[in-house]
């Protein structure tokens, strides 16, 4: 729905023209307030009309125009929860059947934007859940790093500098004869592969498996069922061939097009 288009069809009104719960002088006031409300949309200044609408709609909560008004201003941001909201409020008042029919078709088209956001963004807190529970089992099993700044990553770094000068002092003592040959060099990297290559078994062998549950299953499932429901129209017509020649034809084609292997 082109909600501009929506809006710029309304017109101002005039004091007689609106019921809003109120004294003459202050109706006069929130007609005027409305009109104000309509050139600012006209002259492109929808911030400056949503504000004066905001506090039009709080003042008089009878003044059914301007609370559709504003539900269409709130449709046209994608605010649709308020658009909804602002949409029943103005049903409260006292309308004619056909305004009534207009701010309803709103409100519906604004409840299912409401429902469509929420569903997007269940999708995709799901899909965010899943991927940070992903990344833990990763960092977990040692395949990805943590990109960290400060203090902590220093110390990380210091520590694998400490590591490797480990390992070169005991190649250089190997190679002077002060170890013995084949005593194995072990700074902990040996333990840490294994991991890595376990957690990239399981997530491999987990992938695999939501592939074929999601995928490759239901496909099985719907063909069992299809045979199901095809040996089950087999047999009405094996039942009722004998007695219906047209049936028996048909039962004829099949098998004839389709023979068993």
């Amino acid at each position: 729905m082109n909600w501009e288009l929506e809006i710029k069809k309304l017109h101002t009104l005039q004091a007689g023209e609106v019921r809003v719960g109120a004294s003459e002088r202050e109706s006069e006031r929130a007609v005027a307030m409305y009109n104000r409300a309509l050139e600012q949309i006209e002259n492109d200044n929808w911030d400056v009309a949503m504000i004066a609408l905001d506090r039009l709609t709080s003042e008089f909560s009878l003044f059914s125009q301007a609370a559709y008004l504003y539900g269409l201003c709130l449709c046209r941001q994608q605010n649709w929860r308020a658009a909804e909201e602002m949409f029943q409020k103005a049903q409260l008042s006292d309308l004619s059947e056909q305004e009534y029919e207009i701010v309803e078709a709103a409100k519906l088209v604004a409840r299912e934007g409401k429902i469509r956001d929420k569903a997007k963004s269940k999708e995709r807190r799901r899909k965010d859940n899943m991927l940070n529970r992903v990344k833990a089992d990763l960092i977990r099993g040692g395949i990805l790093e943590r990109s960290e700044r400060g203090r902590r990553a220093d110390k990380m770094r210091m520590a694998t500098a400490r590591e490797r000068e480990e390992v070169l002092k005991q190649i250089r003592a190997q190679e002077q004869g002060k170890l013995p040959r084949g005593l194995e060099l072990d700074t902990g990297q040996s333990d840490n592969r294994k991991v890595q290559l376990i957690s990239l078994i399981v997530i491999i062998c987990a992938v695999i498996f939501l592939l074929f549950y999601f995928l490759i299953r239901p496909g099985i499932i719907s063909n069992r069922r299809t045979e199901q429901k095809l040996d089950w129209l087999e047999q009405q017509m094996e039942q009722q061939a004998p007695v219906k020649q047209e049936i028996a034809d048909l039962l004829d084609m099949y098998r004839s097009r389709y023979p068993l292997d």
